[in-house]
């Protein structure tokens, strides 16, 4: 399967499952159907943050500070696909990855089940975590504290936009101060 099989997709969850004697595999639950792959997940990351053009070190540094968080921070690839980390399975080796990304806007509950916690998508499928409620519910409200963020300084950025091309008024300083603050972020991110 080529990467434009599955970035284009509306992913709801990626989870990392390990099948004796085929190895690391990862499923990617979508509204359609369920994408099966060789790859691991940090593998599928990589090539979603490729598509949606996110530095991903430079993602979890800015909303990583905002939301005063070092680990497993919340991946906004865009305005509806901002993905929580939750460890779903114990890692087999060093490099074995057992956490599983979900969209916060895909998930439709938290369930406690007979054996763990189990996330609900809202097409009815139950991914089993590791974690307990108040965790995962930790995590969900960064997820959403992120996509407000993430939300805020798009809507900033466009209404900027917006009110110069609609506008023949003269730049204020903080006008001038905020497309300083948007150039030096965009600079940031290219390198």
């Amino acid at each position: 399967m080529k990467t434009e099989d599955f970035v284009t997709k509306n992913i709801m969850a990626i989870v990392p499952e390990y099948m004796p004697g085929e190895g690391d595999r990862t499923i990617i639950y979508t509204n359609e159907e369920n994408i099966v792959l060789s790859l691991r997940v940090r593998n599928i990351v990589t090539k979603l943050c490729k598509h949606y053009q996110l530095d991903m070190k430079a993602s979890n540094q800015y909303f990583g500070g905002l939301i005063s968080v070092s680990n497993m921070i919340p991946l906004p690839l865009a305005r509806d696909k901002v993905f929580i980390q939750l460890k779903v399975r114990k890692p087999i080796s060093r490099y074995d990855g057992g956490v599983g990304l979900f969209n916060i806007d895909s998930i439709e509950r938290v369930k406690e089940g007979e054996d763990g916690i189990y996330i609900v998508l809202k097409n009815g499928i139950e991914i089993k975590t590791l974690y307990v409620r108040s965790s995962i519910e930790k995590h969900i409200r960064q997820g959403q504290m992120v996509k407000n963020l993430y939300d805020t300084r798009i809507y900033t950025l466009n209404e900027a936009m917006e009110r110069y091309e609609t506008s023949d008024t003269p730049a204020t300083k903080s006008d001038i101060a905020r497309l300083y603050m948007a150039i030096k972020e965009m600079s940031n991110k290219l390198g």
